[in-house]
């Protein structure tokens, strides 16, 4: 009875450390995913931030400055 109890505490804390681990290794891949997305997204739009709130006018007299 004693073995059967330890087999199962030992199952548990295995069992919690692999949820832990991928739980973080979760994060990193979102963080990693993210970050290509962004990279993307930088290199189709040649670096530009979306603003919605400037017009092309806008823009062009900005960089012609």
């Amino acid at each position: 009875m004693d073995k059967k109890a330890q087999g199962i505490i030992d199952f548990v804390v295995l069992l919690l450390i692999v949820i832990a681990a991928l739980l973080i290794m979760g994060y990193y891949v979102r963080n990693t995913i993210s970050g290509k997305l962004r990279e993307g997204g930088d290199t189709i739009g040649q670096g530009e931030v979306y603003r919605p709130w400037v017009t092309s006018e806008d823009s062009n007299i900005i960089t012609n400055q």
